[in-house]
This record gives structure tokens, sequence and C-alpha cells, in this order.
């Protein structure tokens, strides 16, 4: 696929979600939840547990699917994509380390939404280093930082991800 036809594709499938997220979210502030399908319920959930962001899922302006300015400008959307992706592996339990690092999360105290968040950041960081290289997105990497981050306190998982993005990986070291 050519670089513009991949940029159109990101775009459109950012409009789709923008949507959906945009109709769930008007869906439950109306008190209409029961009109819901399983999956948009369970995206309900994650919306409502990030209402500060609620401005966004009810400005149509931006239902274009145009991009957030990079580094600059939080973008709402890619958190909940994420939170869903992380949502979907847990409930699968795929990968087994996402389900083992956040019940192992919850057993030092953490809350699941907080447990949430650290499998987003350590899925964010393999994500981007994954479309940085042009290559196929690193399970292995993905699965060994969770494992990795599980034998730490939370205060030391930021740490562990910087250490791992700050060498050249090289899979006979790790």
């Amino acid at each position: 696929m050519s670089d513009n036809a991949a940029r159109k594709s990101e775009k459109v499938q950012r409009m789709l979600f923008r949507r959906t997220v945009h109709r769930v979210w008007q869906l439950v502030k109306s008190g209409r939840r029961g009109e819901l399908s399983d999956r948009d319920d369970q995206l309900a959930d994650i919306l409502l547990e990030h209402e500060q962001y609620g401005g966004h899922f009810e400005d149509t302006r931006i239902l274009d699917g145009g991009a957030y300015e990079k580094g600059r400008t939080f973008n709402p959307f890619l958190h909940i994509s994420t939170h869903q992706m992380v949502e979907d592996q847990l409930s699968t339990e795929n990968p087994i380390e996402a389900t083992l690092f956040c019940e192992t999360m919850e057993d030092r105290g953490c809350s699941r939404h907080e447990a949430i968040h650290f499998i987003i950041m350590i899925l964010l960081h393999v994500m981007y280093a994954s479309a940085s290289s042009k290559r196929s997105f690193d399970t292995a990497r993905y699965k060994r930082l969770l494992k990795r981050c599980r034998e730490v306190e939370p205060s030391e998982i930021d740490r562990v991800i910087e250490e791992d993005y700050s060498t050249k990986y090289r899979p006979d070291l790790h």
C-alpha cells in the first residue's frame, strides 16, 4: 500500500472510531445506554472512566478524522482506542502476559484502571518502535516488556521501559 493510501486509510479509521465514540457518548449521556450493542456497551464503560475527555467526545468538529498535532496535543481518541485494545487483550487473555501483569499490579495496590494505563504505556512504546522502523508489531518484545515490568514495583516501570529503549534491542541479551 502506498504512503498516500495508508494515510487515507488511517484517516478513515480515525473518522469511523471518532464517530462511534461520539454516538456512544451521546447515547450514554441521554440515558439510552440500553440501545448499545455489547461491544459499544464495553466502549461506554471505557468512556465513562474517562469523562474528563467528554468535550472531545462531543466535539463534532473533529469527527472528520483529522490528525492531532503529533507530540503537542494529547489525543484522547488514541488513548481510548488503546484502552479498548488492552481490555480486549485482558478479556481474551491474549497475550497472557497482559493478564498476568494486570493481576500483579492489582495485587500491588494499583486499580485495574491504573494497571491498564501501564499496559497502554508499554503497548504504545512497542507500537511506536515498530512503526518507526516500518516493521510489524514486535509481539515478542511486548510480551517480554510486560513480563519484565511485572517483576518490578509500579514506580519502576518507566525505568524498565526506558532501559529497554535506550539500548539497541538484541534478542540474545533478553
